[in-house]
């Protein structure tokens, strides 16, 4: 707990640091959406000098640290799925996406995320077997694959913030276990030659849960790209506002460590856990947060908490409701917003 509260800090410092004006909203990054085979979908827009799709390799080499995009699934189904997206309207750290299952609406665990990559990059792919016929390997039609996309070159990181993006894929095919503590795998395009590759790490990687892949923040929007955020608590109703160096809480001039502090608490409720059942009956919003933002280009953030039971609420973020909060954090926020307007 102490180490995920630490991470939680770390994340806090940046927002402060954006809204200090030490952190903008990052570039336009060229090929920032380029479409890539099999495993990142085409974002919205044409994006000019975009990159080539990244070359499937036959013998993949790489660190943790390489890899940008993983795909896994099972039986037809995905199980979990993290890209290396920057985008303008997030900070440097929240270009890691979690697609699935999560929509997006979750902040990546960097750390647990590469210690699992590192996992994956301790595989041998040189580690061949003899032909065998493809019944035995159950190759025939494998239900198990992993898709990654790595980067393979100089791994410097950008002025602003970015890596970059991948050049080497592969689809690695997992068939079944030789009774060696192994399994009989191929690399999509390149069936033909069989590779045993370690169990343990990939009964790993396939039983990996999501929700321990995400810190325990329900949502984060970088301050430097909100010119407004309008609450809604019950039957009051706040406005904040930032431009052009000025800060506003309700129809009070502010000061900036007034008014970070203020945004930053906005964030402190943390996911207690995951919501298994959503509650499909009418209901009232007992707290609503819309962001508004400074570029007309950007989407704006409706967050929306509901009652669930006694003890939590549900966070329901641009429509996509994943997880649960403390209700008593949610009302302390409410009493932190009653003493600051």
């Amino acid at each position: 707990m102490k180490s995920v509260r630490r991470k939680i800090v770390i994340l806090c410092v940046f927002l402060l640091t954006a809204v200090s004006g030490c952190g903008a909203a990052e570039k336009d990054i060229p090929g920032r959406d380029v479409h890539q085979k099999e495993i990142q979908q085409e974002t919205a827009g044409d994006t000019e000098g975009s990159i080539a799709a990244p070359e499937r390799t036959p013998c993949p080499e790489f660190d943790g640290e390489d890899v940008r995009n993983v795909r896994v699934e099972a039986g037809g189904e995905v199980l979990w799925e993290i890209d290396y997206l920057p985008r303008e309207d997030r900070g440097s750290y929240l270009f890691w996406d979690i697609k699935v299952p999560y929509h997006s609406c979750a902040v990546v665990d960097t750390e647990s995320m590469f210690q699992l990559y590192n996992r994956i990059a301790s595989l041998d792919f040189h580690k061949k077997a003899e032909s065998a016929d493809t019944g035995a390997t159950g190759l025939e039609k494998p239900e198990r694959t992993v898709t990654l996309d790595y980067y393979q070159g100089d791994q410097k990181t950008a002025a602003d913030g970015t890596k970059p993006m991948p050049n080497k894929t592969f689809t690695l095919l997992v068939g079944k276990e030789n009774g060696k503590g192994q399994y009989f795998c191929s690399l999509k395009g390149y069936e033909k030659e069989l590779i045993l590759l370690d169990q343990t790490v990939l009964d790993e990687v396939f039983a990996k849960n999501p929700y321990d892949l995400i810190l325990k923040i329900p949502y984060v929007v970088d301050i430097s790209t909100v010119s407004e955020v309008q609450i809604q608590s019950g039957d009051r109703e706040y406005t904040m506002r930032s431009r052009d160096g000025s800060y506003i809480l309700g129809d009070k001039k502010s000061d900036k460590k007034k008014y970070s502090e203020v945004y930053q608490a906005l964030m402190q409720p943390m996911i207690a856990q995951e919501l298994k059942e959503k509650k499909t009956t009418d209901r009232q919003p007992v707290l609503s947060l819309e962001y508004k933002r400074s570029d007309a280009g950007e989407e704006d953030v409706e967050v929306h908490f509901y009652p669930y039971d006694k003890r939590y609420v549900s966070v329901n973020v641009n429509g996509n409701e994943f997880f649960l909060v403390s209700s008593r954090e949610v009302e302390q926020l409410q009493e932190v917003l009653e003493k600051s307007f």
